[in-house]
């Protein structure tokens, strides 16, 4: 199985942050054998709760794109 963190990346990739990079994480919570186990060793591993770890981990590499682009800005380079 993946690494959580690099199927979440994965996920965010595919689907951005919308509703359906949450549908398709429950999917495979849901039908991925061995899923929810790793799922469940990687939120107690990192310190995330089990409800909510995948979508704070979303979170968390979301707001650290925005720091990078709010830098950016910040020192006048403008795309």
């Amino acid at each position: 199985m993946n690494d959580i963190s690099d199927i979440l990346r994965e996920l965010l990739d595919r689907y951005s942050n919308t509703p359906e990079l949450d549908q398709e994480f429950e999917r495979m919570r849901r039908e991925k054998e061995g899923f929810e186990e790793a799922y469940t060793t990687w939120c107690e591993d990192n310190g995330y709760s089990v409800k909510d770890g995948y979508r704070d981990f979303i979170n968390e590499i979301v707001e650290s794109q925005d720091s990078y682009w709010d830098s950016y800005h910040e020192f006048g380079n403008n795309i």
